[in-house]
């Protein structure tokens, strides 16, 4: 599963599929952007790490 971004009332995110955590970020801040892709990138290694295989 990819990591998507997403913007609702609350703001915007980064979320690996469409269970995973929602990491919210300032979008004017590109270092917290850039943490909160990573934090959802490494959400996905984890899952397949524990034994996700897809779809």
């Amino acid at each position: 599963m990819p990591v998507k971004i997403h913007h609702t009332s609350e703001g915007w995110y980064y979320q690996w599929g469409e269970h995973g955590k929602k990491y919210f970020f300032d979008p004017d801040n590109p270092e917290a952007k850039s943490a909160a892709e990573n934090m959802a990138m490494r959400q996905g290694r984890a899952a397949f790490a524990h034994g996700y295989r897809g779809k």
